[in-house]
């Protein structure tokens, strides 16, 4: 059968535009959404970051503040796992405040004799007065001090072991802070005793370290 040629053209024309619907093709919405500002996020977490600082034998909270241009009070104050700022062991972790923190102040621990101390020497001037009376006149004590004074601090700081080594770093019959000061003896007696010796004429001598040592718990 022949179709008109006006017809033919109809039908052709129907034709394109019923298969032309298909290939017209709707864009998909963007899938990625705003752009965001991962610098402005990076800033921010670098901003919350924490130093630490791992403490080595023979470090002192003092040090590790100087070191980090910081106080030793502030760190106390942000390390509240540190009961005393003399005492830190190698190993722990010493967290490092950011300059213009704000840090609720902490009490201090206050210097406590020992119970089995003797009683303290109280003064009202600056000057070390030794003790009423000692255990043992000031005779000597092999091993352990040149006399009884000498003696006291040795046995309380160390035991009267040249070997001693304290947790924040100490070292020797006296306790040397830090360990390095008094390295070049190794455990010698002669050579400690010397320098703690040494180290005691700053109170006066050795009755004098007593008194001071005797009122605060340490020299």
């Amino acid at each position: 059968m022949k179709l008109a040629p006006f017809a033919l053209g109809l039908a052709v024309a129907a034709f394109s535009l019923g298969t032309g619907t298909q290939a017209i093709k709707t864009p998909a919405p963007s899938q990625t959404g705003p752009a965001v500002n991962t610098t402005a996020v990076k800033i921010n977490q670098a901003s919350k970051e924490q130093r630490f600082v791992v403490v080595n034998q023979g470090d002192t909270l003092d040090g590790i503040a100087t070191q980090n241009g910081t106080t030793y009070v502030r760190l106390f104050d942000a390390n509240t796992d540190i009961q005393d700022p003399d005492f830190i062991n190698p190993g722990e972790k010493v967290r490092i405040p950011d300059a213009d923190e704000q840090l609720p102040a902490r009490d201090l621990p206050a210097d406590t004799a020992p119970v089995s101390q003797p009683t303290p020497v109280t003064s009202q001037s600056s000057a070390y007065r030794p003790p009423v009376s000692l255990p043992t006149g000031g005779a000597a004590v092999a091993g352990c001090g040149d006399n009884t004074y000498a003696n006291f601090i040795y046995s309380h700081e160390s035991g009267c072991r040249t070997t001693a080594m304290s947790p924040n770093g100490c070292y020797g019959i006296g306790q040397a802070c830090p360990a390095s000061k008094i390295a070049y003896c190794g455990a010698d007696y002669a050579c400690q005793n010397a320098f703690f010796t040494a180290y005691a004429a700053k109170y006066g001598g050795w009755a004098g370290a007593y008194a001071f040592w005797v009122a605060h718990g340490w020299w």
